[in-house]
């Protein structure tokens, strides 16, 4: 039943994956067990809940800033054209990660930065700043710097990672044969290649960023920056794509907290327009003040206008977050009106959903198509479908993607309070 949320993450604060930058042998040498997973066997540290209460029903929080990046680095070195980088120069968002290629979880992360760069071309650079710690780990970061004099950067760049438990156990001689073997298969000229591997310019390179390394204090890697904003979250594509999609839509939230009263008057009722037809749904006013509240102060500030629903099952539908990842908000989160006597076990109900823990509701909203018991006692009903039903069964199947060009079906033009 839970099928098409299972990218939803859960956001919290967890211990990542992270190779040694000690200058020792044994402490950076690779574990090929590793190799086949992304993060750390720690258990996560949950989002703390309930953030809000009815005594301090609304709470201002912005995602990026609360959980997933830290404050601007000032000692992170600005990107030149010394970097190896891909991506446009202008792009919205940086990710510098500092990387080595003797580090199997940096392995790891490359191709998921490769990706991520292909889903959003116009918007994301990747810089690669290497870390070395040993002989090795130079000798392979020097390739990759003569490579990018060649214009093969990425190739070798790539095979390094893609060869990592192989290349690591060779000798000097051993790895430069290897290394030449690479260079040919990439139509460059190795005789060039060679020289530049043993040049001072290329030395230099090394020297001035294991510099740029230090003044970081990079203790690990990957060591990830977005923007020059520390990324501690999990490293995967989901997450990524879910933070791009939140700060593009920063610019549409509604502020911190507003004045509410939840002192409602007169019997409300909801028209949610969609593209397909309109669908009425009374407001419990009475039982879930709160929710029906700021249901109504998002409805009259356009949050809900042109809305994607982004999730349709033949269970439920899931819209009211303008990022289209069920993170997204409007500034602030408030209180959850649950108990565990509600059950979500008709359809037409209207459910303030969310999937950050209790008492961190954003807007986001569920309508039933049928039973779903198993979210019972986890969310607040605040309304009942009396018109439009026919339109809420008719909306077309959608599970959620990451992918920002996969298509939408149905939406929302505008959601309507109004006394019956």
């Amino acid at each position: 039943m839970r099928k098409y949320l299972k990218i939803f993450l859960p956001i919290a604060l967890i211990f990542v994956a992270a190779c040694s930058t000690a200058s020792n042998e044994e402490s950076s040498e690779i574990d090929e067990v590793t190799l086949e997973s992304t993060e750390a066997v720690a258990e996560p540290t949950a989002t703390p809940t309930p953030i809000t209460s009815e005594e301090n029903p609304c709470v201002a929080f912005n995602l990026i800033d609360e959980v997933i990046l830290s404050s601007v680095n000032n000692n992170v070195a600005p990107v030149t054209e010394t970097d190896l980088a891909y991506g446009p120069q202008d792009a919205k968002y940086t990710f510098i990660t500092y990387s080595n290629f003797t580090c199997s979880y940096c392995a790891l992360l490359e191709p998921i930065l490769e990706e991520l760069q292909a889903m959003y071309p116009e918007d994301v650079r990747v810089v690669f700043r290497y870390v070395t710690n040993s002989d090795v780990s130079i000798l392979a970061a020097k390739a990759a710097e003569a490579a990018n004099i060649q214009g093969k950067f990425s190739e070798m760049k790539d095979v390094l990672f893609d060869n990592q438990a192989t290349w690591y156990y060779f000798s000097d001689d051993e790895f430069r044969t290897w290394l030449d073997e690479q260079a040919t298969s990439f139509d460059m000229d190795v005789e060039q290649f060679n020289a530049d591997l043993d040049s001072e310019e290329i030395d230099n390179l090394i020297t001035s960023n294991r510099a740029n390394v230090d003044k970081v204090g990079i203790v690990g890697t990957p060591t990830l920056f977005v923007n020059n904003r520390s990324y501690t979250q999990s490293r995967s594509l989901s997450l990524f794509a879910i933070m791009i999609s939140v700060m593009e839509n920063s610019d549409s939230e509604l502020g911190s907290c507003p004045t509410i009263d939840t002192n409602l008057t007169g019997d409300l009722q909801a028209v949610i327009s969609t593209d397909k037809g309109d669908i009425v749904v009374d407001l419990y006013e009475d039982e879930a003040p709160y929710a029906v509240a700021y249901f109504k102060y998002l409805a009259e500030n356009g949050w809900y206008d042109n809305n994607q629903i982004f999730i349709s099952t033949d269970e439920y539908v899931i819209s009211g977050d303008p990022t289209n990842t069920s993170y997204g908000g409007p500034g602030f989160v408030f209180y959850s009106e649950v108990s565990e006597n509600q059950t979500l076990d008709e359809e037409g109900l209207l459910v303030s959903f969310n999937r950050l823990g209790t008492g961190y509701n954003s807007g986001l909203f569920m309508l039933t198509k049928s039973a779903v018991a198993d979210f019972s006692g986890e969310f607040t009903i605040f309304g009942k479908v009396t018109e439009g039903m026919d339109i809420l069964q008719n909306m077309t199947e959608r599970a959620f993607y990451i992918d920002p060009s996969e298509p939408f079906f149905d939406s929302i033009t505008t959601i309507t309070i109004q006394e019956k």
